[in-house]
């Protein structure tokens, strides 16, 4: 009777030991950082009226290299998983939270989502666990808040400053101890705010024209018309806010910051700032306009110009559809 009492505080150490059920370090690669922060940065404001699901807040698309490593002795291969929402905070009223990742929108409040990445089988000892063999991935992703549920009485969406994302880990479940795998965490979700109206926006022209364009001299590239169109936006209310927005492609295919229409692949059209010339990335957020206590109207400038993409374009129409996203702030 006496060994058994020693056997059994020796088997619960052993299950309760961290390094034995979490042997997947997730970091970083350039920083070796655990943690990389998302900033509202300022008040976001959501019109109670925008229909539900509205996305109301979007990060930028972030491309971060991670490194996956073991840091206890585990002979089996390890999936990396992400994690979402690993403390269970309910985020706030009138809005949840969602991750894209690999083009898909993910708006679940908890579970696991599989990075298709794997960690090898290491038969090392204890003692030798740096020559395991490591893995490094490019994760590629952006989170957005939209608008769920009844808007709260109070016109407050959140009273967090901090909202972990998600956590990368192995499929052993959360390693509770920090700074041992990545972490994405928005701050200051305590800026989002409901307002009483909306903007409204018009695009002057609505459709752009480039006529007839004469296939000669061609070079992939040039640039062969341009036309201009603008958005014009104001607000229906005294509430102040400001807006970002973003040209989000419906038809054709991108080529970088080219969308090459479906149906002739031989030209391109790239969006500009019609002030600066600076191209406007599809699919990304930039500022717009400020709709502030003495400017409830705004106007942005932008030119369409059209390129050739095919040092043979084919002759023939083409078209492509855009839309206009707006994001309040």
């Amino acid at each position: 009777m006496k060994d058994l009492r020693w056997i059994r505080p020796l088997l619960l150490l052993l299950v309760l030991s961290p390094a034995s059920a979490f042997a997947l370090v997730c970091k970083e690669q350039n920083s070796g950082s655990a943690v990389i922060h998302a900033d509202l940065s300022s008040a976001v404001a959501i019109p109670a009226s925008v229909p539900e699901g509205t996305v109301v807040w979007r990060s930028d698309r972030l491309n971060i290299q991670v490194e996956c490593f073991k840091d206890g002795l585990q002979e089996q291969q390890e999936e990396v998983f992400l994690y979402l929402n690993p403390d269970s905070l309910l985020i706030g009223q009138g809005i949840r939270a969602g991750l894209t990742l690999d083009g898909v929108d993910y708006v679940q409040n908890s579970g696991r989502i599989s990075t298709r990445q794997r960690l090898p089988v290491c038969h090392e000892g204890d003692s030798n666990i740096d020559a395991c063999p490591r893995i490094s991935f490019n994760l590629a992703f952006s989170v957005f808040i939209e608008k769920f549920g009844p808007t709260p009485p109070s016109g407050v969406g959140s009273h967090l400053l901090n909202y972990r994302m998600f956590q990368l880990d192995s499929g052993a479940g959360i390693n509770p101890l920090p700074g041992h795998n990545l972490n994405y965490v928005i701050n200051n979700l305590n800026g989002l705010r409901f307002i009483a109206c909306d903007a409204e926006l018009q695009i002057v022209p609505e459709t752009v024209e480039f006529g007839s364009i004469g296939i000669q001299g061609v070079k992939v590239g040039q640039v062969v018309e341009r036309r201009p169109f603008s958005l014009l936006t104001s607000r229906t209310c005294d509430t102040p806010f400001s807006l970002g927005a973003r040209f989000r492609p419906m038809s054709g295919v991108l080529s970088g910051d080219v969308l090459v229409p479906a149906a002739n692949n031989g030209v391109g059209i790239r969006i500009a700032n019609a002030v600066s010339g600076n191209t406007i990335p599809y699919n990304q957020p930039f500022h717009l306009a400020d709709l502030l206590a003495q400017s409830p109207a705004s106007r942005a400038d932008f030119e369409a110009q059209l390129l050739w993409n095919s040092a043979k374009p084919t002759a023939g129409a083409f078209e492509a559809e855009v839309i206009v996203d707006l994001f309040y702030k």
